[in-house]
């Protein structure tokens, strides 16, 4: 299925603070980064891809268009997806992460704004975000192609015609029937007299084996 890039405006992330803010201990364990398409009707949102820095978990949630005389309502399509399965080690840190819709907990259709609520409980980490941050929706569909009907439909190959059977009382007979000759003896086969006939034949071509039997004494 084809995606077609969606163009959109990544605002600058809000901090919530974790802790007490008045001492050093307080951190900023969570992140909120809003993404808007100002140049963009309302779409159905096929895919979200990014690479990870250091986020360990991820929600998202969506404004979605209703009607005219109702007003957009935020929705909440992803709750706490793991980017590290462990946060205080680097596994899946610097991860590339897609995101499809069936992964979403309701639908993608009518997509005004986003919301990516990031989350890193681990102190180790003195930052975190999400880069490259892109969005897609579904392409336009391919048209459909026809074919010709030979195409669609073709001509069973052909048959080989059936072997013909042989004569009534003539299954299992030498091709080469015996031909009995004039006079006494047993019968030859036909092959033996063709190549006698031929062997004649050779020799009255040749013109010295005649001479040898012209010379030849009686």
């Amino acid at each position: 299925m084809s995606r077609v890039s969606v163009p959109c405006h990544v605002k600058g992330t809000v901090a919530l603070q974790v802790g007490d803010v008045r001492t050093s201990q307080g951190r900023p364990g969570v992140l909120v980064i809003d993404v808007t398409f100002p140049s963009v009707p309302p779409f159905e949102l096929q895919e979200i891809m990014f690479k990870n820095y250091y986020t360990a978990f991820l929600s998202i949630r969506v404004r979605q268009h209703t009607s005219t005389h109702t007003p957009a309502k935020w929705v909440t399509c992803l709750r706490d997806y793991c980017l590290m399965p462990d946060p205080h080690s680097e596994e899946g840190a610097q991860e590339y992460v897609s995101l499809f819709k069936h992964q979403m907990l309701c639908d993608m259709a009518k997509v005004l704004e986003l919301r990516l609520i990031l989350r890193q409980p681990s102190p180790l980490w003195l930052s975190f975000t999400v880069e490259e941050l892109q969005i897609y929706q579904q392409g336009p569909k391919s048209p459909s192609i026809t074919f010709p009907k030979w195409l669609s439909h073709p001509v069973p190959c052909e048959q080989p015609a059936p072997l013909l059977e042989s004569p009534k009382g003539t299954a299992g007979r030498d091709p080469w029937p015996l031909i009995p000759p004039s006079g006494a003896g047993s019968p030859r086969p036909q092959q033996d007299i063709l190549r006698g006939a031929a062997d004649v034949g050779a020799d009255r071509d040749d013109p010295g084996q005649s001479h040898f039997h012209k010379d030849r004494p009686l």
